[in-house]
């Protein structure tokens, strides 16, 4: 390609690579307090799992829970025996995964297309803002990404050779992913491997997959056991949460909030994609020629079938989409590589950085915005992070991204590593800590003082699942009793009469009631 011309040699692409995704994932997954609900939730679950040497059910403050199978719990609580009760640990499964995820991206699109769109493809991954934090995040979505994409290059494999042995390993993949979060590690390399068959005239390979013995002997070897011994030991109860509560209804209905339109998933890939996002639209453009490529028509399928979906489910979460970035970032990647201008990747990138930076000042102009009166006592709260050291920070970054316009178009490969190393820095060493320490110091502070102090602690009208992991103990939640020490929003102290505050930051309250 002209433009990459005197651009990085070919052998040391992969070895950077490496090195980017080790560096911006494991140095700083102990940098942010575990989020609530979310991370707070598989972290304590899988705490419990560890401490009580039962493997088979997950229980939530000794209550069992059914919302997801059981691997993420298994990888998160392996890493807590490795490693002790801490942020890493419950993270580092994620970060794993993610990076393997990378690895896995670079090696087949390197194989299929050429090495310098692995890099960009792979580099995009790992930069973009949503990767870079639900890459590492507590989570299952991470492990449950990593099996799906897996198992659709290995259907892409099977597709273009027809070995048993790719299908095989889709049939390995897909199982695990099942047993990471249900029938959606099933339902995508299905569907989207018969709509590929039917449009490229393969469906006779695709019924040899559907009825292959070995393929279906694979999966059940991998997926079946767990499930058979879980509804034994909780029997319907199991299967009624589970598969109806938390699949078919979560797709029928929205549950606890999670709601939207249609359109839902676009601002989440506009946001999600930066810095790399301006290459989505001369993608567009271009949709209809990369098509005409089996590959690109694959991820086209891929990202389609995934976009409308989760548009259609009821209920709406942002990392969802994920699912799908695989083949969007292999867009990117080829569509960026032969861009006439690419001043203007780089000035959005530049432009959302301006933004990061201004965002704290305009605090006082935010506050009327704002409906929920917690959120509002948080955002009060900000002035205290986002210091002077943080526009230091930022006006580094912006001027190190300022200096890549004077980059020749030779240099495109450079441009997207500098691009990428500028995010990755800002958002993990810059953004991050700075809204968990916001955000969530307090729960961790809370709980430590609750567990140095031995208090007995009641959760007052609030969802605080990290709590419960840094207190590294059993809590009630409730109504308090006079001489109940709680925690809670502070706004949810109007309902109390009588009370003295032992702990206030940032809007959560610790309190000894004396009146309920």
């Amino acid at each position: 390609m002209r433009f990459l011309k005197n651009a990085i040699p070919e052998k040391q692409l992969f070895g950077i690579f490496i090195l980017i995704a080790f560096g911006s994932l494991f140095p700083w997954l102990g940098a942010t307090p575990l989020f609530d609900e979310d991370e707070g939730y598989f972290s304590e679950v899988s705490r419990e799992m560890a401490v009580s040497g039962n493997y088979l059910t997950a229980y939530l403050n000794g209550k069992p829970e059914y919302d997801k199978p059981v691997l993420t719990y298994w990888a998160q609580a392996a890493s807590f025996k490795l490693f002790g009760f801490n942020e890493f640990a419950a993270r580092f499964p994620s970060a794993l995964a993610t990076f393997i995820w990378g690895i896995a991206m670079f090696i087949f699109v390197r194989r299929k297309i050429d090495i310098n769109t692995a890099f960009c493809a792979a580099l995009f991954m790992i930069s973009a803002i949503q990767m870079t934090i639900t890459g590492k995040a507590a989570i299952a979505d991470a492990l449950l990404n990593l099996f799906i994409t897996l198992a659709m290059f290995s259907v892409f494999n099977y597709f273009e050779s027809g070995k048993t042995s790719s299908l095989c390993l889709a049939a390995l993949f897909t199982g695990v992913g099942f047993l990471t979060k249900g029938p959606v590690a099933v339902m995508i390399p299905v569907v989207v491997g018969l709509l590929y068959a039917i449009i490229t005239k393969k469906t006779a390979l695709w019924v040899r997959a559907a009825v292959s013995p070995a393929a279906w002997a694979i999966f059940l070897a991998v997926a079946l056991p767990w499930y058979v011994l879980e509804y034994l030991d909780q029997g319907n109860a199991f299967l009624e949460d589970f598969f109806i509560k938390h699949n078919l209804q979560r797709f029928q209905s929205a549950m606890e909030g999670h709601y939207g339109s249609f359109f839902y998933y676009a601002p989440v890939i506009l946001i999600g994609t930066l810095p790399h996002v301006w290459v989505l639209f001369p993608c567009l453009r271009n949709i209809r020629r990369f098509v005409k490529q089996p590959l690109l028509l694959y991820c086209a399928l891929w990202f389609g079938f995934i976009f409308i979906f989760f548009s259609l489910a009821a209920t709406k979460l942002p990392h969802y989409i994920i699912y799908g970035y695989t083949p969007v970032f292999i867009f990117y990647a080829v569509t960026y590589l032969s861009l006439k201008n690419y001043r203007k990747y780089i000035a959005i990138g530049l432009g959302v950085l301006i933004i990061f930076t201004i965002l704290p000042l305009c605090i006082n102009l935010i506050k009327p915005l704002i409906g929920d009166a917690f959120a509002l006592i948080v955002i009060e709260s900000a002035g205290t992070y986002f210091d002077s050291y943080y526009f230091l920070q930022c006006g580094i970054c912006i001027i190190i991204l300022s200096g890549v316009f004077w980059l020749s178009e030779t240099d495109r490969l450079k441009i997207a590593l500098i691009t990428a190393c500028v995010y990755l820095f800002f958002i993990n060493s810059v953004l991050m800590p700075r809204l968990g320490g916001l955000m969530q110091s307090p729960v961790k502070e809370a709980a430590f003082l609750a567990r140095q102090k031995n208090y007995d602690i009641v959760i007052y009208r609030h969802t605080l699942p990290s709590f419960i992991f840094y207190r590294q103990e059993f809590v009630r939640e409730g109504e308090p009793e006079p001489n109940d020490i709680i925690i809670t929003k502070k706004t949810r102290l109007k309902t109390i009469k009588g009370y003295e505050i032992l702990y206030e930051k940032n809007g959560l309250i610790m309190a000894r009631v004396s009146e309920p």
